[in-house]
């Protein structure tokens, strides 16, 4: 079995992974090295941040936690409608449980509501900039975050954000996310390296769809395969059976057929195959880190692969986060954990002026509860995942455990 390894050209390779506290119950991990003290460049400032020593900071709005010198910011859309706010609270409850690990004389963190309000948003944005914020973590969704930019960035501020929308990230504006390219590639990488060598792909239409294409073909590129066909269809039954149609005359020069989207659609598009007179049989079925919001009890998909986040150490958060709020969260809610503990990791070693370029796009990256994570000059994560099979009766077994760090380990 081949072993993934990470390299990132151009860049020198730092001996550590940043451990990230406690880790399913472990002892606080100490980081074995960080890079050298940044050097910190000043930058436009439309906002003017406040000159402040660590122990001047000014009174501050919102939910505080922790007691540390060092402010960092939380934008949440608490107040927001619907299923936004849930999410809000689950960052902020994960958040509170980070707080525990990193320790109250760490970190200082200020939760503010932005709603899902442009203005408030904003607004947000500029109190934790004048109340002397290092940091500002959040917000969640693009639109939110690329508001929010518009304060930090002028400000020379640093901002984290959880948006899984690569096109707002950018100059001091990180996203740690669960990109949809990042589990593709790694479900075809790990199909490549196993003796797929041409993949027909199913891509809905939409941006999703496009990053979801553009990963999979430059994926089979690298490991010297093809691309048999790609198919695009809408989230409908009749277009699905034209893409169906469409597919079968090339299935035949495919070993695997790609289905990065969950839900109903891996099992809508093999019964739209077969219903064309298609013949799966020996084909191998990828998939994406989606499908576990599929039906994988149906035998269909017996024997597929797909990317996931490391499920035992999800499974770990979850567990601590629901003795904790009595409620099962959502793996989105380990970002906010991992964030936070990043955060006071960087923070006990460099202090406030931590937050530079170069120790954030450590090469080595960081360790979490969703796996080994590390920030690209662009903004992007590059994460470490796990690759599945698809047991009978639903289960799933791991071929291809997740790395332990970018060292190949």
């Amino acid at each position: 079995m081949t072993r993934l390894l990470f390299r990132r050209p151009g860049m020198r390779q730092l001996g550590f992974v940043l451990g990230l506290g406690l880790l399913a119950g472990c002892q606080t991990q100490v980081p074995a090295g960080m890079p050298q003290q940044p050097q910190m460049q000043a930058a436009p400032q439309a906002i003017e941040a406040p000159s402040l020593t660590q122990n001047a900071l000014p009174p501050a709005s919102g939910e505080v936690l922790g007691q540390g010198s060092v402010r960092v910011a939380l934008l949440l859309p608490l107040s927001a409608e619907g299923t936004s706010a849930q999410i809000g609270r689950e960052f902020r409850n994960a958040a509170a449980l980070a707080m525990e690990d990193v320790g109250q004389d760490t970190l200082q963190l200020v939760i503010k509501d932005t709603g899902r309000d442009a203005a408030r948003v904003q607004a947000a944005a500029s109190e934790a900039v004048l109340e002397g914020s290092s940091l500002v973590l959040g917000p969640i969704f693009a639109a939110d975050v690329s508001a929010a930019a518009g304060v930090t960035r002028p400000a020379g501020k640093t901002m984290i954000a959880f948006s899984s929308d690569r096109n707002v990230a950018g100059s001091r504006v990180y996203l740690n996310s669960f990109l949809p390219g990042g589990v593709v590639t790694r479900t075809v990488s790990y199909a490549s390296q196993n003796g797929v060598r041409s993949v027909l792909g199913f891509f809905a239409n939409g941006p999703a769809g496009d990053l979801a294409e553009q990963a999979a073909r430059t994926a089979i590129q690298a490991n010297g395969g093809v691309m048999a066909a790609s198919v695009r269809y809408d989230a409908n039954e009749a277009s699905i059976q034209q893409a169906a149609a469409a597919a079968v005359p090339v299935l035949m020069q495919a070993d695997a057929i790609l289905i990065p989207d969950g839900g109903p659609t891996p099992a809508a598009i093999l019964g739209a195959l077969r219903s064309n007179g298609a013949d799966l049989a020996n084909k191998r079925l990828l998939g994406t880190g989606q499908w576990t919001t599929a039906n994988l009890s149906d035998p269909a998909l017996q024997g597929a692969w797909f990317a996931d986040s490391d499920q035992q150490r999800l499974t770990a958060f979850k567990a601590r986060y629901q003795g904790k709020f009595g409620t099962a969260p959502t793996a989105n809610a380990a970002l906010a954990y991992d964030t936070v503990v990043m955060a006071g990791s960087v923070v006990k070693r460099f202090g406030a002026g931590g937050f530079a370029n170069s120790v954030i796009e450590a090469d080595s990256g960081y360790a979490g509860y969703a796996g080994v994570f590390r920030f690209e000059p662009d903004g992007t994560t590059q994460r470490g995942y796990a690759v599945y099979e698809v047991a009978p009766g639903g289960a799933t077994r791991v071929v291809s455990p997740a790395p332990r760090s970018f060292s190949g380990s």
